[in-house]
């Protein structure tokens, strides 16, 4: 009698947890999506900048400068997220994990 009552309460809350883990992989899946439409942004406008600061008008602006190397060092960081939460996300050629840069 015992056994089929913790058998009864075991099973129960098996199908708790399944059902809770299976709704937490469906929000991790949603986060990932739409830290995609966050991450794309960011490099777009790190590398603008980049082009801005290129053209003979603007090269040498100090204040475009720490503006392009800010854009860089925040994209550095969102890729680094980016690997780490992106599910469908890869490492490009020229990129790489940097574990150091993602502590501090």
């Amino acid at each position: 009698m015992i056994v089929e009552i913790l058998l009864g309460v075991s099973i129960i809350i098996n199908g708790f947890l399944i059902w809770y883990i299976i709704k937490l992989l469906k929000k991790f899946l949603n986060l990932s999506e739409e830290l995609e439409g966050l991450f794309i942004p960011l490099e777009e406008y790190a590398e603008h900048i980049e082009e801005v600061y290129k053209l003979e008008r603007f090269y040498g602006d100090a204040t475009l400068e720490s503006l392009m190397k800010h854009s860089k060092a925040i994209a550095d960081q969102s890729t680094n997220f980016r690997i780490i939460y992106d599910l469908e996300y890869e490492l490009g050629e020229d990129e790489e994990y940097n574990e150091e840069e993602e502590e501090e």
